[in-house]
């Protein structure tokens, strides 16, 4: 502080003329700044257009024009953090010249997402999450069982258009004034700020939700956007609270496993069939049938143990019923809507089933009869102790559904080959496909109809129709767990046959339509010949493998071990469900996220060299006709192989399982050929050394 004399003696403080003016400047600026916002129609873009997009996007979500209207009018809270969140990204354009272009364009993307998540809900319950943007291969080849030509047309004019509408928003709208960044990024912050503080004070609150256990609900009561973006940063395990080499230590000390087990006759095999969007239809409300769709399925659940299994999913994600059935590990304590298959598990090994029988001396088979690169099942299945692994490529399926979908019947002679293939006991995981969607509405459809549906209540005749392909398509995959079961009583060995769906179908399907259980619990069966004794009992998913491991006295690994010590403690009343869900997501981001605590700090699981198909591709001979007809000669072709000419496929003719045929081809003296499985393999290199043979 300065003191200054005046004229008359006295002393007087000097004031900061300099500092005072930049303050008053920068207020009078922000005025100023506020001033042409409200005349250049900024404030109209960040309070009506929010609005008007979020109840845009709620009504796209609920398939109603009034959706997003009874959002607002219902969840006001969850509908002004959305708005707010949608507010607060607008602004972001203040920092460009072409401000209204920028608020547009992020406007587009966030109702080009809206529009993604109503579409995906019209095929499945689940919505979208950001783990769906991994699946996009995936998704395209889904979409073209479900959507016809025009269909499919139209969602491509759509993003053509969209990508038009983008950049005429950046080439034709008018520049405006350079951004006056001083003044933008504190409003800017400001709007962030706000955003997050309406957000934290809605979670304390608990007027938005934190924890997502019932996605399709969570969304309609927090709003697609809230919950899309915390999609985007909740990803994996988050640290536990208290996470530390004691508690971990203590989740599995002093197991002693269950008591012992007499068999029959040797070491059983032990095969696992998922069926896909399997589930007993004669729970449907008002919905009879002209005979039982599922009468193999039903008598076993009469006659051996069987019960509710609860899953992850409905509709779609079948690789997370499948994840939480093979690692004994709760889908639900990783992120919201997360694949583990398309994060963690392509890169890491991961306690299993597989691993934990190998233990045992079993030999360890993966069969799908869909593609194998499906869901990156060809990445993530060595890393969960898989030793073989047979997908569609590497097989010779004789009959397909309407929708192209192979049958499951051919699954019987892959299980059958798996097993005969070792003398030891062998672990088989055959997952199915017939079942999945799409499902025709269209009566004239062309397929085989041993199953004639009909309702009381549904009067929707396409959707009724839906109904009944499905049904009659569960009816085959009855008949195909009929001629699996025979086959099994056939052979000499003793075998654990455990089946179960791995979700409802992507019908729409909701509690009220069911008379029993809901639309997250499909059914499961146990069968087997090995003297081994199950009770009836509902299951979830990860609970499966433990069950199974205890009754063969295999308590390798640590998430089996805990489950069979927390069952038998739960049963004793030491500990209660919420206190053993706590302790297993410990666990499991120990294994896969921590220290590895459990195992010492090393994980001791180790990527197995898986090898695809069971009986390897293999070239013989290869030879030039006159007519430039290559001709390869080999063993275990299918109509996935393509012939590769120096690296460069070649189109490739199919004749037979030991010849492909390339016509007019290009090759010189020293090609290397070789013979691929899709992506999923390749033969080893022949070297073609004589240009041109007799016919």
């Amino acid at each position: 502080m300065e003191l200054r004399k005046k004229q008359d003696g006295t002393y007087y403080k000097k004031r900061n003329i300099k500092k005072a003016g930049r303050i008053s400047r920068y207020l009078n600026g922000l005025g100023k700044y506020q001033n042409e916002a409200v005349r250049d129609g900024y404030v109209l873009c960040y309070v009506l257009l929010p609005v008007l997009l979020v109840m845009a996007v709620e009504s796209l979500s609920r398939h109603s024009l009034m959706g997003g209207f009874q959002f607002l009018i219902y969840q006001p809270y969850a509908f002004l953090a959305n708005a707010m969140m949608v507010a607060a990204a607008f602004t972001t354009g203040l920092l460009f010249r072409k401000r209204i272009s920028v608020i547009l364009s992020v406007g587009l993307f966030v109702f080009l997402c809206g529009a993604a998540n109503g579409i995906v809900l019209f095929f499945r319950v689940t919505p979208l999450t950001s783990s769906d943007l991994l699946l996009l291969k995936d998704g395209f080849a889904i979409a073209a069982k479900y959507l016809n030509l025009f269909g499919m047309a139209g969602i491509v004019l759509l993003l053509l258009l969209a990508a038009v509408v983008f950049a005429a928003f950046f080439l034709k709208i008018p520049a405006g004034q350079k951004p006056a960044y001083t003044r933008s990024i504190p409003v800017i912050l400001a709007a962030f700020l706000a955003a997050w503080g309406g957000i934290y004070i809605g979670q304390v609150t608990g007027l938005l939700e934190t924890e997502f256990r019932e996605l399709a609900q969570s969304y309609r009561k927090n709003g697609f956007i809230y919950c899309f973006a915390a999609s985007l940063v909740d990803t994996g395990i988050q640290k536990p609270e208290g996470y530390s080499t004691e508690t971990i230590g203590q989740l599995t000390e002093n197991y002693e496993g269950e008591t012992e087990v007499q068999y029959d006759t040797q070491k059983p095999n032990v095969v696992i069939v998922q069926l896909e969007s399997f589930f007993n239809v004669n729970r449907l409300k008002n919905v009879t049938f002209s005979e039982n769709p599922l009468p193999n399925f039903t008598r076993l659940m009469e006659q051996y143990p069987s019960g509710a299994f609860r899953v992850p999913v409905v509709g779609a994600g079948t690789v997370n019923s499948e994840f939480e059935v093979l690692t004994g590990m709760n889908i639900d304590d990783f992120g919201i809507g997360e694949y583990p298959y398309k994060t963690v598990l392509k890169e890491k090994a991961c306690e299993s089933l597989a691993y934990d029988l190998k233990s045992h001396g079993y030999q360890a088979f993966a069969i799908h009869d869909h593609e194998g690169d499906f869901y990156e099942r060809n990445q993530v299945y060595p890393n969960l102790g898989f030793d073989v692994f047979t997908s569609v490529e590497y097989m010779w399926p004789e009959a397909y559904t309407a929708t192209d979908w192979v049958k499951d019947a051919t699954l019987v002679d892959e299980i059958k080959t798996a097993l005969d293939s070792t003398a030891k006991p062998d672990f088989v995981f055959a997952v199915s496909v017939q079942g999945h969607g799409s499902y025709p509405s269209d009566a004239e459809e062309d397929y085989i109809h041993h199953v004639t549906v009909s309702s009381s209540s549904i009067t929707d005749e396409a959707y009724l129709n839906q109904i009944s392909y499905y049904v009659n398509q569960l009816y085959e995959m009855d008949q195909f767990i009929g001629e699996l079961l025979k086959m099994l009583r056939s052979r000499a060995e003793a075998t654990v046959l455990v089946m179960y769906g791995d979700h409802l179908p992507s019908l729409d399907f909701t509690d009220e339509l069911l008379s029993s259980g809901s639309v997250y619990e499909t059914d499961y069966v146990i069968w087997n010949n090995a003297g081994l004794t199950f009770a009836d009992q509902p299951l979830q998913a990860y609970e499966l493998g433990p069950l199974l491991l205890g009754r063969l006295e295999v308590t390798d690994g640590a998430v089996n071990a805990y489950h069979q010590k927390s069952r038998r403690q739960m049963e004793e009343g030491t500990i209660t469900e919420e206190e053993y869900l706590e302790s297993l997501k410990e666990l499991e981001y120990d294994i896969l996220y921590g220290d590895q605590i459990i195992y010492g700090g090393k994980d001791p699981y180790v990527p197995t060299q898986m090898q695809m198909g069971l009986e390897p591709v293999v070239i013989d001979f290869v030879r030039l006709t006159k007519d430039s007809v290559l001709v390869v000669e080999g063993q275990n072709f299918t109509r996935y192989s393509k012939v590769l000419i120096d690296g460069t496929a070649a189109e490739t003719l199919y004749l037979d399982p030991e010849t492909l045929v390339v016509p007019e081809a290009d090759i010189e003296e020293s090609a290397q050929i070789t013979v691929a499985q899709s992506t999923l393999s390749e033969t080893v290199p022949y070297v073609f050394r004589i240009p041109v043979t007799e016919q």
